[in-house]
C-alpha cells in the first residue's frame, strides 16, 4: 500500500507539472480553462494523496516497539497456572516495558479501571485514558522511571473510563520481572474508599461539628504556621477575636437550641465576609478567631467592620418564630518580630476584645503594638 501511495503520488505531481507546461505553450483560448480545472483537480488529489502518506507516518510512529510486540505475542504462551492464579487474584496485576507499554492487564485490573485487557495491552497511548493531564502524566512517569522498577505502596489517581477518579496503592519490591520482556510488574490495590474514610477522619478532628468551622486545635495550628511565614519573609500577619454580645441571655432566656440557631447563622455570616486566604475557626463558645495573612491591622479593619456591621444588621429567627438582633465585639493584634509564641499574639487580641467589651461592645478595637 505505502508503495502505491509513493508512485501515486509521483505520477500526479508529473502529471501537474505537464499541464503547467501544456498552458504555457497554447495560445489563448485554445483549451486553457479545461487545463486550468484539470490542474486544480490533480491538485486537490495530491493533497489528499500526502494527507494518507503523513497520517501513515503517525500511525507507523504510535506502533509499540518490536520488543514490546513480541511480550505482547509471549504472553498467551505464559504458564497455565502462573496465567491462571495472576488473571484472577483479587488485586490488580499488571506488567509493562521500558517504554511504559502495558503487557499484562488482569481481570481486577478491568473490574476497577473499566478498561479491557484488549484496549490496555500494547495499546501506547493507555497512560493517556488514565492520565490526560500532560504535566500530571510526565511527573507519573518520572516518578516510576525513578524508582527503578522497585516500589512499594507508591499511591496514585487513575481515571476510570467511566469518568471516575480512583486511587490506587501499586507494589513491587522486586526490580526483576518473572517474565523475558517485561521490564517491570506491579500488584496494585483499590485504595479510594480508603482515602475517603481518611479524609472524613480527618474532616472529624479538625472540624466544629456545629458550625462547619475549623475547631480550636486546627486554628491553633494554622496560626503557628502563619506567624512562621510571617517571620520568615517579614510579612504582615493580623489576628482576630470575635466574641457574641450578651450570648449567655440568648441561651438562658430561648434555649441553647436558639443559641446553636445563632452560632450557626454567625459562623457563615463570618465565613462569606472573609476573603479565601484567611482561616476561620471557632474558637471556643460564642468566640471565633480570624487569621488574616499578609494584612495588617489597618487593612484588615476595612473586612471586620462589614463583618461587625452585617451581623448587628440581621435578624435571627428561632424555631418559634421569635426574631432576635445581636451584635458582636472583635479584638484584633498585629504579628510583631517580637512575638514569638502564638500565646503571646492572642493576648494581644484579647486584650483589644476586653477593651471593645468595656467600652460599650458592638466595636471593633486594635492591640497597641509592642514598644
Amino acid at each position: 500500500m505505502v508503495k502505491r501511495v509513493k508512485q501515486s503520488i509521483g505520477v500526479v505531481m508529473f502529471l501537474i507539472i505537464g499541464c503547467q507546461s501544456l498552458l504555457l505553450c497554447l495560445p489563448d483560448g485554445n483549451g486553457e480553462a479545461l487545463l486550468t480545472l484539470t490542474t486544480i483537480g490533480l491538485t486537490l488529489i495530491l493533497a489528499g494523496l500526502l494527507f494518507l502518506w503523513f497520517k501513515y507516518q503517525e500511525l507507523e510512529t504510535r506502533k509499540p516497539s518490536k520488543a514490546s510486540q513480541d511480550a505482547v505475542e509471549e504472553a498467551p504462551n505464559l504458564s497455565p497456572v502462573f496465567r491462571k492464579v495472576v488473571e484472577n487474584m483479587p488485586v490488580m496485576f499488571d506488567a509493562v516495558d521500558e517504554n511504559g507499554v502495558v503487557l499484562f492487564w488482569n481481570k481486577e485490573c478491568e473490574r476497577v479501571t473499566g478498561y479491557t485487557s484488549d484496549e490496555i495491552v500494547g495499546n501506547p497511548n493507555a497512560l493517556e485514558l488514565f492520565y490526560p493531564d500532560p504535566v500530571q502524566r510526565a511527573k507519573n512517569v518520572e516518578e516510576f522511571l525513578e524508582f527503578n522498577g522497585s516500589y512499594r505502596d507508591w499511591e496514585v489517581d487513575l481515571l476510570c473510563k467511566n469518568g471516575e477518579t480512583r486511587s490506587l496503592s501499586w507494589s513491587n519490591t522486586s526490580a526483576n520481572a518473572p517474565i523475558p520482556g517485561w521490564f517491570t510488574w506491579g500488584i496494585g490495590v483499590d485504595v479510594t474508599q480508603r482515602k475517603k474514610a481518611e479524609q472524613q477522619l480527618t474532616e472529624l478532628a479538625t472540624r466544629d461539628e456545629l458550625t462547619g468551622l475549623i475547631n480550636r486545635r486546627k486554628i491553633l495550628e494554622i496560626l503557628t504556621s502563619e506567624m512562621d511565614r510571617a517571620a520568615r519573609y517579614n510579612a504582615p500577619l493580623t489576628l482576630c477575636i470575635v466574641d457574641i454580645d450578651h450570648f449567655k441571655e440568648v441561651n438562658d432566656t430561648h434555649g441553647h437550641n436558639a443559641g446553636d440557631i445563632v452560632l450557626k447563622r454567625l459562623a457563615d455570616t463570618i465565613r462569606e465576609k472573609v476573603r479565601i486566604t484567611d482561616s476561620v475557626g471557632r474558637y471556643g463558645g460564642e468566640e471565633f478567631c480570624i487569621i488574616l495573612p499578609h494584612t495588617t491591622t489597618s487593612q484588615s479593619r476595612c473586612i471586620l467592620e462589614r463583618i461587625r456591621q452585617t451581623i448587628s444588621s440581621m435578624t435571627f429567627t428561632l424555631d418559634a418564630g421569635t426574631e432576635i438582633s445581636l451584635s458582636i465585639s472583635l479584638g484584633q493584634a498585629q504579628y510583631q518580630p517580637e512575638i514569638k509564641e502564638i500565646r503571646e499574639l492572642i493576648n494581644l487580641a484579647d486584650t483589644a476584645l476586653y477593651r471593645a467589651k468595656q467600652s460599650g461592645r458592638n466595636r471593633l478595637c486594635t492591640s497597641a503594638p509592642i514598644l
